[in-house]
C-alpha cells in the first residue's frame, strides 16, 4: 500500500462508520416515536420505512462507487509517485562513498569559511574510515 491510499482507505472507514451511526441515530428516532406517539406514529413509520430503506440503499450503493474511485486514483498516485521517486542505490550506502561525500563538504565548509564545520566533517570520515577497516 501506499501513503495516499492508506490514508484513503482510513477516510473511507471513518466515512462509513459516521454514515452507519447516522442511520442507528434515525432507528433510534423512529424507535422512540412510535413508543411515544402510539398508532399514528406506526402508521408514519410502516409508511415511510419503504422509501427510507431504498434511500439507505441508493446512498450506499453511490458511496461504494465513490470509495472505490477514489482508492483506484489513490492507487494510481502512489503508482507514479514510485515511477518519480529515485530509487535508492545500495552503493551509495558503502562506507567508501559515505567517506568521499563527507571529504567533499568538508572541502565546500572550508572554502566557505567554516573551519570548525569542515574539522567535524573530516573526523566523521576519519571515524568511518577506522570503523571500516578490518580488526
Amino acid at each position: 500500500m501506499g501513503e495516499y491510499t492508506d490514508r484513503v482507505r482510513a477516510d473511507i472507514v471513518s466515512d462509513n462508520r459516521a454514515r452507519r451511526i447516522l442511520y442507528l441515530v434515525y432507528g433510534a428516532i423512529a424507535v422512540a416515536a412510535v413508543c411515544l406517539l402510539g398508532g399514528f406514529a406506526t402508521i408514519v413509520l410502516v409508511l415511510g420505512l419503504g422509501p427510507v430503506l431504498m434511500l439507505i440503499v441508493v446512498i450506499e450503493i453511490y458511496y461504494r462507487i465513490q470509495d472505490w474511485r477514489r482508492v483506484r486514483a489513490a492507487e494510481e498516485v502512489d503508482a507514479d509517485l514510485a515511477k518519480l521517486r529515485p530509487e535508492k542505490k545500495l552503493a551509495e550506502a558503502l562506507p567508501v562513498n559515505v567517506i568521499r561525500k563527507l571529504r567533499g563538504r568538508a572541502q565546500q565548509a572550508q572554502d566557505a569559511g567554516e573551519p570548525y564545520l569542515a574539522a567535524d566533517l573530516r573526523l566523521a570520515a576519519t571515524t568511518i574510515e577506522r570503523l571500516d577497516r578490518p580488526a
